[in-house]
């Protein structure tokens, strides 16, 4: 494990920056400080404990890859926003004299808390594929996905949210900022639905690529990188059309886990296959010599 990359450093930084200034926010209002004083005390504070997390960050060896690893430390990285969306739907109990204000901050709190977690989160996943895939990959190809629209499930995730925010804020008489909420959200569902403009992650501007390596697969969409270990490859199909990878997520088998390629769009499809199944077996290979010695 290497020292962390400025990138990640400063990602982490604002990160919990953005955090602590919710929660400060959100105090604010609980203790009825002025608009005028929270608007003077939040961006120092921004600032403060991002260069805090930036200096913890440079010294903590190997902090992406330990995130990155586990599932449950990436899912942590939501742990703020979800906090704040719960506390949404407790404005009415909450003994605060400006409700509006309240629900205002917290919906910024929790949007800015989740964007900022989805950052760190890419970034530590990132950094731990990479850390795993050193080698030079055996093939790498450009994956035009084959098949009807595959849409990113975090992009309507984040949506739903925008909706269900809007819809609590106008349940709580905010009539400002709810109802932009609602129609943002719905609109850019409905865009990315019914391709208004794309965002297909396919997009021949700006293809994924998939590599293979000895630990296993990694597929690159530059912002975000997914890993693909061979122990959750079933195996490897070539067809006239297309070419599919066989996995297996979370312990099921099911068809909507495959990589399916495009075979029109990979240059030699058969030396791809032939490379996809070397670099199989030798990974098999290595898990038996592994039994045996264990034995």
């Amino acid at each position: 494990m290497s020292d962390p990359d400025i990138g990640f450093q400063a990602g982490f930084g604002f990160y919990l920056g953005i955090v602590v200034t919710g929660i400060v926010a959100i105090a604010g209002v609980f203790a009825d400080v002025g608009t005028a004083a929270l608007l003077g005390i939040l961006p120092s504070t921004v600032t403060a404990v991002a260069i805090v997390g930036h200096i913890y960050a440079s010294r903590a060896r190997g902090l992406p890859e330990r995130i990155g690893r586990s599932r449950w430390r990436r899912l942590g990285c939501y742990a703020p926003a979800a906090a704040f969306t719960v506390l949404l739907f407790t404005a009415e109990t909450m003994p605060i004299a400006d409700t509006g204000r309240f629900i205002v901050l917290t919906v910024a709190a929790a949007v800015l808390a989740g964007v900022s977690g989805l950052g760190l989160e890419r970034m530590a996943k990132n950094r731990y594929v990479d850390a795993l895939t050193t080698d030079v990959p055996a093939a790498t190809w450009t994956w035009q996905r084959s098949g009807g629209w595959s849409g990113e499930p975090i992009y309507t995730v984040i949506m739903a949210f925008m909706i269900v925010a809007g819809l609590v804020s106008m349940w709580q008489g905010e009539w400002y900022l709810g109802p932009f909420w609602v129609v943002y959200g719905a609109v850019m569902i409905l865009s990315r639905h019914y391709d208004w403009y794309d965002l297909e992650e396919t997009d021949r501007w700006n293809p994924p690529e998939i590599r293979v390596h000895e630990a296993g697969l990694v597929v690159d969409r530059s912002f975000w990188t997914e890993f693909v270990p061979w122990e959750t490859v079933d195996g490897v199909r070539l067809t006239d059309d297309e070419l599919v990878v066989e996995r297996r997520r979370f312990g099921l088998e099911s068809g909507v886990f495959d990589l399916r390629c495009d075979r029109a769009a990979i240059d030699d499809a058969d030396a791809v296959a032939g490379a996809l199944e070397r670099a199989r077996e030798r990974a098999t290979s290595r898990d038996l010599r592994a039994v045996d010695t264990a034995d």
